[in-house]
């Protein structure tokens, strides 16, 4: 009988997800815009409205967590950004290796 093989998943970094792996290219902006404007939608209630602990008071639903609520959605974007990445065939060590180099770019431009 054979052995069934499990990977062991780092839960605490982006995991790419297969829904969209066969996506075209059309898709994947799509996907992406659709993210983006989650989060977007978020700040401007962060902005605008949440207090300084980033809650608001509403009056439908209580006591609503807008940074935990945009945090989960600008997470999003990287797990879409990282599926996208994992369907072009850039594995974990290779998205680690450009996200090097783009800390490296970053890094002299001074945005540290």
């Amino acid at each position: 009988m054979a052995q069934k093989m499990t990977q062991e998943i780092d839960m605490t970094k982006p995991q790419p997800c297969t829904r969209f792996r066969d996506a075209g290219t059309v898709e994947w902006i799509a996907k992406l815009m659709e993210e983006t404007n989650e989060a977007i939608q978020e700040a401007v209630i962060l902005e605008e409205n949440a207090d300084e602990d980033g809650t608001v008071d509403h009056d439908k639903y209580g006591l609503v967590d807008v940074k935990t609520r945009l945090s989960m959605e600008l997470t999003d974007v990287i797990t879409l950004c990282t599926s996208w990445l994992d369907a072009l065939g850039c594995d974990e060590e290779e998205r680690g290796e450009v996200q090097r180099r783009v800390n490296e770019k970053n890094e002299k431009r001074g945005y540290f």
